[in-house]
Order: structure tokens, then sequence, then C-alpha cells
């Protein structure tokens, strides 16, 4: 499986990246990923590559090839709609309302690609813990059943890279996620 995570800078993507890492190496499943970075500093884009059950392959996902992008930051999602393959899934956080735009609802429409929103970031806000965002993000996806990965698999790679003060906020945002997109007035 193909996932591609991308924000900014200062909004988790790399602790994401890192709990997924965890998940699948907890799982025994082989790995491979690349991170690249736009500016040094906080606000500059993030991209995460991340290859699961593939060993040997190249760390990059080309355009076209990724099953999952996780959106930390609506634009720098929608600027890396072009690496998700037909019929991939994209789950980003609401933003602007960029993702109902026409010309992005006719490229999700040709390419077969579902694509929900959540939003992470008012969800983090309203728990009094505005770094949760990307946690919330993560939650969905796996409540959502697009990650390989079951809730206690999620828990325990969180509470392993978590620091021991923000451990029960973490937790609880990942929680957040998960009951975010189970609740029936969610509409995604």
């Amino acid at each position: 499986m193909n996932i591609l995570l991308a924000g900014v800078g200062g909004q988790g993507v790399l602790f994401v990246t890192a709990v997924l890492t965890e998940a699948a190496v907890r799982k025994g499943s082989p790995l491979v990923g690349a991170e690249t970075h736009g500016m040094a500093q906080r606000g500059g884009s993030v991209v995460s590559h991340l290859k699961l059950d593939q060993e040997g392959a190249a760390p990059l996902i080309r355009p076209g090839a990724a099953h999952l992008l996780l959106g930390f930051d609506e634009s720098e999602g929608l600027r890396c709609l072009d690496y998700l393959r037909q019929g991939g899934r994209f789950l980003v956080n609401e933003g602007k309302g960029k993702l109902r735009l026409s010309v992005v609802q006719g490229f999700l429409e040709e390419r077969r690609i579902t694509a929900k929103s959540v939003p992470a970031t008012h969800l983090a806000r309203d728990m009094g813990f505005p770094m949760g965002a990307n946690l919330i993000l993560l939650g969905a996806a796996q409540a959502l059943d697009w990650l390989p990965f079951s809730q206690g698999e999620m828990e325990k790679a969180v509470r392993a890279l978590s620091n021991a003060t923000v451990k029960p906020l973490n937790l609880k945002s990942l929680r957040c996620g998960w009951k975010t997109v189970s609740s029936p007035s969610w509409r995604g």
C-alpha cells in the first residue's frame, strides 16, 4: 500500500509518518519511505512517502501510484492529488471548501477517487489540543478502514512514540477521529 502524507511544517506530518511506520514494524510489515521538505521551518511544505508491504522498492511514490493521500492541509493535499492512482482515496483536513470546487470534483470523478474531509483542526481546537489535528485525521482514516491497521495497533504505535506529557491527549485525538467518522451525522 502506498500512502502519501502532505501538509505544512508544524502540522505533525512526520509524527503521523512515524506512527504508521511504528505500526507497520510492530506488525512485521516491510516498508520503505522518504520525506521531502520545502522550507526547513514551520509553514513550509512537507510530503512524506510510505510504501507498506514492499521490500526493496524505491522510496518515492510516483504520480498516479498512491493508494491513499492524507492531506493535513487542504491546499497541500490538493497539490498532491496527481499522486493518487485510479480509484485511490483522499482524506483531507477540512479547509476553505476547495475540495468542492468544480475543477477538483471533475478530477476526482475522472480518476474515480473517493474523497472525504474531516474538520480535524476545528475538532482539535474544541478539545483544547490544537496539536491533535494530525491524529484526528489519522484516526478518521483508520475508522474508514483505509489503513491496514486495527485500532489497537494504532493505539500501541501512538503510545510508543508519544511523550508522556501529551500521550493522553494524543490518544484522545486518535479516538476523536474514530468517533467523528463513525457518527451518523458525519457526511465527509
